[in-house]
């Protein structure tokens, strides 16, 4: 298994320093071309760009396509992949997937980043060069990162090495087990809390980076994930006072309501330029990924009309997550009228399709039902228009309120709490979608709906599913379809138990 150990100094900071074009101040860098080891770390800057080093793992176009999303969606069953991917609906997916090493690989590059940076904020605060609030934010932060990424690994692969300092072996360390990797999760959530501010007193400029929230957030999952439901309920109720959801479902993913009131952690992107494949490190293709063949030349993801049909009536969630035949698009940004291939192809139709002639694509194969959550910047166009806009720019949403609230529902109902469960539910929750109170008195299968409800096209649905226990339930109730033992983990890439004969793959693969 490659880890990463080799990353130098020099090397480490050709990726932290120069410039990444990027839209949130916080990652804005200068060039520092020709800078010399000797003058690295002396000044308050280089610890600052340093850390920044660590978000930019994030900035990866299979990362957060197919290494965070896929799995989150595909498995759930309700978006299916068009093309070489749909493994997903059988469950067979193949241990040479590439995007998986991917993941992997950009997973455990973040982790050696991380751990690399702790000894050098410690000396630059040792030395004087940066004040010691300021050395406790980025260590904060540092932390969060670290964990953010081992919480990811686990929730998709289940346990993983733990590599909790630099290596300096050969890096060939057997797998750790999951309860093990969400304790030191919870370990590094919690220590990066006692460090961090929240958002509400960061600086506009550093809006973006990790807060106190967004630790308890993940300090929360992990508890979650370790069946600490009290200690997790509790943990939740400290975000009570400093988040809010959105008024309306549909603001949560609107472009120009980026790091708006219900957002505790989003990965931040430049905004409003014309991005090419060259420059994808700085961009994302989800969202004419899953736009519609007829409007993007792509509809590479589709949704399953299940997901569709499955919502109650009025429930104000369902266009914003998921479009069918003769929709109008949510978005007040969004006018689907004016896409170069409608213009082309179907004048003056604002309707995703019509009900009689869904978009299926051209080879009549998709669905005609599309995500529209990440179906919200303006000018991604797709292979359409000229130029083409491929690449978006839009913050993706990796943490929020919404989800907050229903797993602290899930802990409170886990320990003992069914009405302070409901309570959020039905007050919050289902009151935030233009419902009444929940049918029925199974509170986890209330519970599943609202997570499919609240979080489909996201990127946590599966996760959050496969903590609940109650994975193979939902599929097969949802879609007739059994889960084969083992195979709601993913397989550990084989590229990486081909150079670490340590590692063990998980069962059924």
């Amino acid at each position: 298994m490659k880890l990463y150990k080799t990353i130098g100094l020099i090397g480490f900071l050709a990726v932290v320093l120069l410039p990444m074009s990027c839209k949130e101040s916080f990652l804005e860098q200068k060039n520092t071309q020709g800078i010399t080891e000797d003058a690295l770390f002396k000044k308050p800057a280089d610890g600052i760009a340093l850390v920044t080093g660590i978000y930019d793992t994030f900035h990866d176009v299979d990362f957060t396509l197919k290494a965070l999303w896929y799995q989150a969606n595909f498995l759930s069953q309700d978006f299916k992949n068009f093309g070489a991917d749909t493994f997903f609906e059988t469950y067979e997916v193949p241990t040479g997937f590439d995007a998986l090493n991917i993941f992997w690989s950009r997973a455990y590059q973040g982790v050696a980043r991380a751990n690399s940076a702790i000894p050098i904020i410690e000396n630059m605060k040792t030395n004087k060069v940066i004040s010691d609030s300021l050395a406790n934010r980025l260590t904060g932060e540092t932390l969060f990162l670290r964990g953010v990424f081992y919480y990811y690994l686990a929730s998709n692969f289940g346990g993983v090495p733990l590599e909790l300092q630099t290596v300096t072996d050969d890096g060939r360390h057997p797998r750790n087990t999951q309860d093990e990797v969400f304790t030191a999760v919870a370990a590094d959530m919690k220590a990066a809390a006692d460090l961090l501010p929240w958002r509400q007193d960061l600086a506009a400029a550093d809006i973006g980076r990790a807060t106190k929230g967004a630790a308890l957030a993940y300090l929360g999952d992990a508890q979650m994930w370790l069946k600490k439901y009290a200690e997790a309920a509790a943990t939740y109720e400290q975000l009570t006072s400093k988040y809010q959801l959105e008024d309306k479902f549909v603001n949560i993913h609107e472009f120009n309501n980026q790091n708006g009131k219900e957002s505790i952690f989003e990965i931040q992107y430049i905004a409003g330029s014309d991005m090419t494949w060259g420059h994808a490190n700085d961009s994302h293709w989800l969202a004419t990924f899953g736009m519609p063949e007829e409007v993007s030349q792509f509809g590479y993801s589709f949704a399953d009309k299940r997901l569709y049909d499955s919502f109650e009536a009025g429930d104000t969630r369902k266009l914003s997550t998921v479009l069918g035949p003769g929709d109008v698009h949510p978005s007040p940004a969004i006018r689907i009228s004016d896409y170069p291939l409608v213009k082309q192809n179907y004048p003056g139709m604002n309707t995703l399709g019509t009900v009689a002639k869904p978009w299926k694509g051209s080879d009549g194969l998709r669905s005609g039902y599309y995500g529209a959550k990440t179906w919200r910047d303006p000018a991604a166009t797709g292979n359409s228009g000229n130029p083409a806009y491929i690449f978006s720019g839009q913050n993706l949403i990796l943490m929020r309120y919404g989800q907050v609230l229903l797993s602290k529902a899930e802990a409170l109902f886990k320990s003992g709490n069914a009405a302070g469960s409901l309570a959020i539910i039905n007050g919050q929750i289902r009151k935030r979608a233009g419902l009444g109170a929940a049918a029925g008195t199974d509170v986890m299968k209330i519970l599943l709906e609202e997570y499919r409800h609240e979080l489909a096209g996201e990127f946590s649905l599966w996760f959050l599913l496969r903590r609940s226990g109650e994975q193979a339930n939902y599929v097969k109730e949802r879609y007739a379809i059994a889960v084969p033992p083992g195979k709601d983990l993913m397989p550990i890439p084989q590229k990486q138990i081909a150079t670490n004969e340590k590692l063990v793959q998980n069962p059924g693969y």
